[in-house]
């Protein structure tokens, strides 16, 4: 299968698909080991392997699948005794990691649906989760004031747990009942939950094993918040389906020093991993100020690259500065999925190009997935031809919960999922260019906000991983302006970076930027992963700054 790591374990070739067109197949899925996440984690329990979690302070502590399962079932029993029963929605609100995980597989053995939510979620934030899911549960400790009446709290993880473990079997799960939700933006500004099924996240983990030859010889570490899809599912209920050794580090702690993240890589002797673009810059960034290490990566062999847009220049720089450490050529992975796919089912292995290239490839997809690029009418389009995305397959939901209930997903009249990406097929893999949406018109051209990021942060006087491009109506007109936000690297007066940042973009796509702003690194709203929030900065924009007092650099 193009772009496998060479392990030993390539996994099955991809069937074939008509010559030239846009589709690409990720071949047979074989019948996983396990259906349910439940069996996945009594099937870990008779490994010697476990998790461990690596807190604010950079302190480990390891916990066996056997110590997980039996803390699991103590609050499992406190759930039945709190009258929680199977079906009922929980949402999981703590700072504590180790109780979030705690209460996670409490939830999977009560045959409950658990939703993890960042630990300082508001109530309005809980209130949009119940407008999503409906009337749920909420565990946690410090719930604030003003829940919603649909929201029922149950107290931090601690008051749930029972003297032993309950003497009632775990929930009888099938694989296409309900195993976990995670939220995602709604149309129209209407929350909206992705339900996934036990064959879902399932098959999606199995998926992965396939096609990158991972076992319970894995090693693993991941750094984003465990209340994100790609922390829990991506990484721990993959892991715990492996039965293999997982590490998860304190987001903030990594992102104060992301040379933390191979800190761990190397002492750990870790061999899989994931980050998305900005930390790959910021790794480089960091190494190039003088902070040498001692670190030995040759056992890194899948460094995947996702969630945000894989940049050719990055992933070039990030592996020639390693390489010095033994990082393998060939060990990063750009990759494509999002919550509706269960996260990233689609993957490649990244090689530089000899010339210079707008997109880089993500790969094929996994067993069990397939993917197409259609026009706007959903006919398949030639290979090479840019439209708009889909995929289908066993990991890929239909429909989203609002209110409670749920609703279609866009779907093709086929049943493909619609996303919001374009993309284009060639040479057998698929390419992502970016959000249908994120397209900026300059001097007669489209460029994607991406590229035009890029293109700033290639300044010294600009902060990897801080720069946002987007559009907006230029003085009320249907034409649209560009608006560039940055990080000015320190020492450098705003002023001057925001004037060469100007003639960056002039000078590279043709046209002057109408608004170019430089921020303090409190300015530039994250999510959880990492990635600048464009939308938040909307308030910053020309036409919504009128009549404020203008801000002093």
């Amino acid at each position: 299968m193009t772009g496998h790591p060479r392990t030993g374990a390539a996994g099955p070739a991809p069937s074939t698909a008509p010559a030239g067109q846009a589709l690409l197949h990720g071949g047979e899925l074989p019948e996983p080991p396990v259906g349910t996440l439940g069996e996945a984690l009594l099937r870990a329990t008779r490994t010697p392997h476990g998790v461990v979690l690596v807190d604010r302070e950079g302190a480990g502590t390891h916990r066996s699948y056997r110590a997980l399962y039996e803390d699991a079932a103590r609050v499992c029993a406190g759930l039945a005794a709190a009258g929680a029963r199977p079906g009922a929605r929980v949402i999981l609100r703590t700072a504590d990691t180790a109780d979030l995980l705690t209460a996670f597989w409490a939830c999977v053995l009560a045959g409950l649906v658990p939703l993890p939510v960042p630990p300082g979620t508001p109530a309005d934030g809980l209130a949009e989760a119940v407008a999503a899911v409906g009337e749920a549960w909420l565990i946690g400790e410090d719930a604030p004031a003003g829940l919603p009446p649909l929201l029922r709290p149950l107290g931090p993880v601690g008051a749930l747990r029972a003297a032993r473990p309950g003497t009632t079997p775990p929930a009888a799960a099938r694989p296409d009942d309900l195993a976990v939700l995670t939220l995602t933006s709604g149309s129209g500004g209407r929350p909206k939950a992705v339900p996934l099924t036990h064959r879902h996240v399932i098959g999606r983990a199995h998926a992965t094993a396939v096609a990158r030859g991972l076992g319970e010889h894995t090693r693993s570490l991941n750094w984003m918040p465990l209340d994100h899809i790609s922390g829990i599912v991506m990484f721990h209920v993959r892991d715990v389906f492996l039965g293999c050794h997982q590490v998860h580090a304190d987001t903030a702690w990594v992102r104060a020093d992301p040379l933390r993240w191979l800190d761990l890589a190397d002492s750990g002797r870790i061999d899989t991993t994931w980050a998305p673009s900005p930390a790959f810059a910021q790794v480089v960034d960091r190494l190039e100020e003088g902070r040498p290490r001692s670190w030995d990566l040759s056992r890194l062999r899948y460094v995947m690259n996702g969630g945000a847009p894989v940049k050719e220049r990055v992933a070039r720089r990030f592996l020639e500065a390693l390489a010095p450490y033994g990082l393998p050529p060939d060990a990063v992975h750009p990759g494509w999925g999002m919550p509706e796919t269960a996260s990233g089912v689609v993957d490649s292995v990244f090689r530089p190009a000899e010339a210079p290239r707008r997109f880089v490839p993500v790969g094929v997809p996994h067993p069990g997935v397939s993917v197409r690029v259609v026009d706007e009418r959903g006919r398949v389009l030639p290979a090479g031809a840019t439209g708009r995305l889909q995929v289908t397959g066993v990991p890929v939901v239909r429909a989203y919960l609002e209110g409670g209930t749920p609703r279609p997903a866009p779907l093709s009249a086929d049943g493909w999922l619609v996303t919001d990406d374009l993309a284009f097929v060639a040479d057998g893999e698929l390419v992502v260019t970016g959000r249908a949406d994120g397209l900026v018109e300059l001097n007669g051209a489209s460029w994607y906000g991406h590229e035009i990021e890029d293109a700033v942060e290639e300044l010294s006087c600009v902060l990897p991983a801080s720069a946002v491009a987007r559009a907006f109506p230029a003085d009320g007109a249907a034409a649209s302006g560009l608006a560039v936000f940055f990080r000015p690297r320190p020492g450098i007066a705003p002023a001057e970076a925001e004037e060469r940042v100007r003639e960056r973009v002039r000078s590279r796509f043709g046209a002057g930027p109408a608004h170019v702003e430089a921020l303090a690194e409190h300015e530039l709203p994250r999510t959880a992963t990492g990635k600048l929030r464009r939308s938040v900065l909307a308030s910053r924009l020309p036409g919504a700054r009128r009549g404020h007092p203008e801000r002093k650099a």
